[in-house]
């Protein structure tokens, strides 16, 4: 039995009959008769005598309708304290949540801190700013306890909306032993003997750079990292290479060196602000203002900050 078929049933008690009960709920006769058949199925006995001028209570259907009704009268209760509790929750937090869907870089922690005061003084609120799995964001951002999920690169989801904030330039990185460490600019040819990292959870989540440049013909062959063990290790061991926002504050190596790609062969990136798509907090509204106003200075708190 499920609560739609109590539903019907005490419908069918207030108004007498199935198309009375059809009318209340805004389902059709058919609806509400298949389903009531099912509940006397499961239960084993008649609620109803179906008549031409109605649907006549049976002595089992009335002793059971007060308990239905009960039953109705709580699960209302709980449904409008949750929806309650979760509105109360949405609308007092006085904090904008924000995260940020690229990989651990070196001095992320200090970036974030001075992204958040930054970003603090300018919308006059408190501003909660970190890293994630773009796919852990989203079951928040659906529960409407997060507001806004940053991505590097597109994102589709149709339980979310997108816009764009800006664009990024790119760049290598390589660890300083790295052969083409002794270069400045490299080519896409002189990338593709070496692996390139692709981080699992990260890379399969949206078009990130990385994939913006297969899709360019970058023809280097992946390797794919699951934790940044693995990512030192293929940086070490196998001279392999990440490809990351052109700032070299957003290097995972802290001691490597940021290469820039070659004129007509670097690309810019899109970044998004990702929401669900039934709920936009005001924080969020006064952050995708600011934002599209002041996009490059906040670019310029990230080399500040760390």
């Amino acid at each position: 039995m499920n609560i739609q078929q109590l539903r019907y049933f005490c419908a069918v008690m207030r108004t007498g009959t199935f198309s009375g009960a059809a009318r209340e709920e805004g389902v059709s006769v058919q609806a509400v008769s298949k389903a009531l058949a099912a509940f006397e199925e499961e239960l084993g006995q008649q609620v109803f005598l179906r008549k031409s001028k109605g649907a006549i209570p049976t002595t089992f259907g009335k002793q059971l309708h007060e308990y239905a009704e009960v039953a109705l009268g709580a699960f209302d209760q709980v449904s409008a304290f949750a929806e309650e509790q979760r509105s109360r929750s949405s609308e007092a937090r006085d904090t904008l949540s924000i995260l940020l869907a690229v990989p651990s870089f070196n001095n992320h922690h200090a970036v974030c801190l001075g992204l958040e005061r930054f970003l603090s003084r300018q919308l006059n609120m408190d501003v909660s700013f970190g890293l994630c799995f773009g796919a852990e964001a989203i079951p928040r951002l659906l529960a409407h306890e997060l507001d806004v999920l940053i991505t590097v690169g597109e994102y589709e989801n149709p339980l979310c909306d997108t816009v764009m904030i800006g664009t990024l330039p790119t760049g290598v990185f390589v660890s300083c032993d790295h052969p083409l460490a002794v270069k400045d600019v490299v080519t896409k040819d002189d990338l593709a003997p070496y692996p390139v990292c692709y981080a699992v959870g990260l890379d399969d989540f949206n078009k990130t750079i990385i994939n913006h440049y297969f899709d360019a013909g970058l023809a280097s062959k992946p390797v794919y990292v699951h934790a940044q063990e693995d990512f030192d290790a293929a940086i070490v061991q196998d001279n392999a290479y990440a490809v990351g926002v052109g700032m070299p504050n957003f290097s995972s190596l802290p001691n490597g060196k940021m290469l820039n790609l070659a004129p007509g062969e670097s690309l810019t990136v899109p970044v998004l602000g990702v929401t669900a798509r039934d709920y936009k907090s005001e924080r969020y509204r006064a952050f995708e203002r600011f934002m599209h106003k002041e996009f490059s200075r906040l670019m310029s708190t990230f080399t500040l900050g760390a």
